[in-house]
C-alpha cells in the first residue's frame, strides 16, 4: 500500500470519527434535559423526564437537529425522544436553545421542507 493511500485512509477514518461525535449531547454547552415529548402546541413543549413533566418554551431562536441534519419544530411529535439545552427560569420552566431529536428519520416523514446538512448551504 502506498503512503498516499494510507494517509487518505487515516484522514477518512478521522473525519468519520469526528462526524459521529458531532452530535453527542455531551458536546453541547449546558446541562441536558432528556425526555419524551408529551405534547407540542404553539411555542410550548411538554416533556416527560425522569423527574416528571417539564414545560419547555420554544422560540424563534431555538435550533432543532436530528443527527447531522437540521430539523424543524414541525418534526417534534408526541412520543419522540429529545434532549433539550437551554435556560431554566426561576419558575422551573425551560427556555430551549437547542432541541436534539433522537433516532433516524422514518422514510417519508420529511414534512417540513427540504433538509440541508448543517454547515452546508
Amino acid at each position: 500500500m502506498s503512503i498516499s493511500k494510507m494517509a487518505t485512509g487515516v484522514a477518512l477514518a478521522l473525519l468519520l470519527a469526528a462526524a459521529g461525535l458531532a452530535h453527542d449531547p455531551s458536546k453541547h454547552k449546558g446541562r441536558a434535559t432528556k425526555g419524551e415529548v408529551v405534547s407540542v402546541a404553539g411555542d410550548r413543549l411538554e416533556l416527560r423526564t425522569a423527574a416528571g413533566l417539564k414545560a419547555v418554551t420554544l422560540n424563534e431562536k431555538t435550533k432543532y437537529e436530528r443527527g447531522d441534519q437540521i430539523a424543524a419544530k414541525a418534526d417534534l411529535k408526541a412520543g419522540e425522544q429529545v434532549t433539550v439545552f437551554g435556560t431554566t427560569l426561576a419558575t422551573g420552566e425551560l427556555v430551549a436553545r437547542e432541541v436534539l431529536l433522537e433516532g433516524a428519520r422514518k422514510a417519508g416523514s420529511q414534512k417540513s421542507g427540504v433538509r440541508s446538512q448543517k454547515g452546508k448551504s
